[in-house]
């Protein structure tokens, strides 16, 4: 199953980016305001640049059995940088994502992180420095989010065979390297 195998191939990359991004100062409540916004404005830049690419690529059979048009999350990230008075920034050359697969792959990096967004909401709602904070982008799938992560995996596994796990991997290694080059 790509989804078990995504998890292993990628887990290095995964605790970097959370190192990169400092996520463990949530945990140990010395997130600043200015991490949160530092992870927001990375967030945004990731949906601007691959968003869109990779939904084009998303099959309509695929696209309809994991409710593709409900996954959209710019927008929100959007409201939640313009709330902070964040600039935004520019959409980046980014490299050619060549297929589904590699879609997908770049995709299981997307949606893995709304399963962390929603454990970022709940932490940072406890400290007064974020209390006027919204969180939209991170409590995007709400009460939903387990189900959204399950659904999305099943569709993952049955889409993407052997033969396209190459593929598929690759798209998560971009995703995951372009995070890492945003926090340097």
């Amino acid at each position: 199953m790509i989804s078990l195998i995504l998890k292993e191939n990628t887990k290095h990359l995964h605790d970097q980016t959370e190192a990169r991004f400092n996520s463990q100062r949530i945990f140990e409540g010395t997130f600043t305001r200015e991490d949160y916004e530092n992870l927001l404005q990375y967030n945004y830049l990731f949906l601007l640049n691959f968003e869109k690419p990779v939904f084009d690529l998303i099959s309509e059979d695929s696209s309809q059995k994991m409710n593709l048009d409900k996954r959209v999350k710019l927008p929100l990230v959007t409201q939640d940088v313009q709330f902070m008075n964040i600039e935004r920034s520019k959409a980046i050359a980014v490299p050619q994502i060549k297929n589904e697969a590699e879609a997908l792959g770049i995709l299981y990096v997307m949606e893995g992180s709304t399963l962390g967004g929603n454990m970022i909401a709940k932490q940072l709602s406890k400290h007064p420095d974020f209390k006027e904070v919204s969180f939209g982008y991170f409590r995007c799938y709400g009460e939903n989010t387990g189900s959204f992560w399950k659904n999305f995996k099943s569709v993952l596994d049955e889409v993407v065979t052997p033969e396209k796990h190459g593929d598929c991997i690759a798209g998560s290694v971009k995703a995951y390297q372009f995070l890492l080059s945003l926090a340097n």
